[in-house]
């Protein structure tokens, strides 16, 4: 399945009520399809699949609903993270707009470590951050930092890197 009709899928699924789609509904849903096309290292099978938020939530309870589904077939376990050491053990880290002033110490520790760091912050990818989304009217986007995703480990398709905006680090 490309990614092209895996976000037309995502999009059709969330308006399917005629409802308004918000943005951090789609923004949570692709959280949790992008791990389709990610390979961590072998080795955390056998826990759950782990999402964590650090800083002030934006999702208002949508990232409630993915606790009951299942990730590269594992139960989901949801983590509001206040301290920097809850960030072991993640998968998925979402970092929130609120903490742009510890960015530096976040990266730090998910540096050269298999855990997808994602943000919606302008300036954050090229920071570090391995998938950042942005919106360009009303379309959400997402940017890939290829630097850091090939210092995490992780290996991220090609289908993904071809539909992002693949950006530069800073020095």
């Amino acid at each position: 399945m490309s990614l092209r009709y895996l976000a037309l899928a995502i999009l059709l699924a969330l308006t399917v009520r005629g409802e308004q789609v918000s943005e951090y509904d789609l923004k949570a849903e692709f959280l949790s399809r992008f791990a389709a096309f990610i390979e961590w290292p072998q080795g955390s099978e056998s826990r759950a699949f782990t999402i964590g938020v650090i800083g002030r939530n934006p999702f208002n309870g949508y990232l409630d609903k993915l606790a009951s589904r299942k990730i590269k077939n594992r139960p989901v376990s949801l983590r509001t993270i206040t301290e920097l050491s809850q960030i072991d053990g993640c998968d998925i880290v979402f970092i929130c707009a609120s903490e742009k002033s510890r960015l530096p110490a976040i990266l730090a520790r998910t540096e050269s470590r298999p855990i997808l760091t994602v943000a919606d912050s302008n300036g954050f990818a090229a920071a570090g951050v391995l998938i950042n989304f942005y919106t360009t009217g009303d379309t959400v986007r997402f940017e890939i930092n290829e630097a850091a995703v090939e210092k995490s480990g992780l290996r991220v398709s090609s289908k993904l890197f071809k539909l992002a905006k693949v950006i530069e680090a800073r020095p």
